[in-house]
């Protein structure tokens, strides 16, 4: 038994996401596909557009055979900690032997040598970096500065300041410091339109699709941009409006900022003291959630990292949530969202190889944790309850408990 891994946060699923797992499988020979994906909240630091249960059908009506939730704490984290636990997830499944990634670029040598500069961080490299940072840069312009200056390469510079090349990194960092055994797959993005707004060619953006979701007269455009399956369940649900945006949780960011002084809201993971007093500065011209994270951002703060401590403000996850997540190996159970029938095989290899708890019902979850992954869990359930919650008072439809949910198979 043969299978590929892929992190993902499939927001929604569309047509490039089919590809790539057709492609997973083909190029390394896998019998099977597991995912492991985001639950309600995403990394660029927003509630999923539908539900983490939803997604996972999607993915295994179009080829996945599994998928595994990616913890809250880690769903939400930036690139480098959002890729370390996802690795660390494909290993403890003990079934997979490869992790395959979509990049903008296959110059392999360059990745590798980025990643080595990453990790060692040489002394010339952590110069240009500083000097960089003290001209006023975001972290992440200042990174690929500083990479640029220190290869001597232009093309250093685009590999990361594209979206899938700076993950593809992450991963490559994550297998290295792991000392993993599965072995990188990066497959080249068939259209590069990662974060195009308008629906261009069969393989659009999941930010085109988000963009067409948001205007009714749009919505029939989506018909060649997503499988059959996705399109038209997509289709029912925004019908019947059960689609979440972050505004939808503007209310409740408002509570949390106003209740908290920049003392306690500097704890909150990615903020920082002086991050808070900012944003507590900005308050009094506060709207909405995403209106907030325009006027905060600046030259040295990007709006996806504000989401990210917006989003960990409503998650009430902490800077010590993350130092405590590291310390536990990051990933302490495997809670599975959904499977196919077909891959019955699948799951049972798994329950014999799984290196750690394997969650399928929820209820029966806390006997077989420790205190420390049971506090992780916490969080997940505490993510997917307000998901729910929000999205019921939205759509005025009945509320579903997270210990009632079942598996999708």
């Amino acid at each position: 038994m043969k299978a590929v891994g892929i992190i993902a946060e499939y927001n929604p699923f569309h047509n490039g996401h089919a590809y790539q797992i057709r492609q997973a499988k083909e190029m390394s020979g896998a019998d099977y596909c597991i995912i492991v994906m985001s639950g309600d909240f995403v990394q660029r630091g927003a509630p999923a557009i539908v539900d983490k249960y939803e997604r996972a059908q999607m993915a295994l009506s179009d080829g996945a055979d599994l998928v595994i939730e990616l913890p809250a704490l880690w769903a939400t984290a930036s690139a480098e900690a959002f890729a370390h636990a996802g690795v660390a997830a494909l290993e403890k499944t003990g079934c997979v032997d490869t992790l395959c990634f979509g990049v903008e670029c296959l110059d392999l040598q360059l990745l590798d040598e980025t990643v080595s500069i990453l990790i060692d961080e040489p002394e010339s490299y952590r110069t240009a970096l500083s000097g960089q940072l003290r001209e006023g840069d975001n972290f992440p312009v200042a990174r690929a500065k500083a990479v640029t200056a220190y290869t001597g390469k232009e093309t250093a510079d685009s590999l990361l300041r594209t979206p899938n090349n700076i993950l593809a990194v992450e991963y490559r960092k994550a297998l290295r410091m792991r000392n993993s055994n599965l072995n990188p797959l990066p497959i080249l993005r068939s259209q590069d339109n990662y974060h195009e707004t308008a629906l261009t060619g069969s393989c659009p953006s999941a930010t085109a699709i988000r963009k067409i979701l948001e205007n009714p007269k749009n919505v029939d455009e989506l018909k060649h941009a997503v499988p059959p399956y996705s399109y038209q369940r997509l289709l029912q649900l925004f019908e019947s409006q059960q689609l979440l945006r972050p505004n939808d949780f503007s209310g409740l960011l408002a509570y949390v900022i106003l209740k908290n002084d920049p003392a306690a809201l500097s704890s909150y993971g990615d903020c920082g003291t002086q991050l808070a007093h900012r944003i507590k500065n900005c308050f009094a011209q506060y709207q909405d959630y995403e209106q907030f994270c325009a006027i905060c951002k600046s030259r040295d703060v990007t709006y996806t990292r504000l989401a990210r401590v917006f989003t960990h403000m409503l998650l009430d996850i902490t800077q010590s949530d993350y130092e405590h997540g590291k310390k536990i190996d990051y990933i302490p159970y495997l809670r599975i969202l959904g499977f196919r029938r077909e891959a019955a095989a699948l799951m049972k290899e798994l329950k014999k190889k799984a290196s750690v708890p394997l969650i399928t019902k929820l209820s029966n979850a806390s006997s077989d944790l420790s205190e420390d992954a049971g506090s992780l869990l916490n969080q997940d359930i505490f993510a997917a309850e307000l998901y729910e919650r929000t999205l019921s008072m939205k759509t005025h439809q009945k509320y579903r408990s997270e210990y009632t949910r079942r598996i999708i198979r």
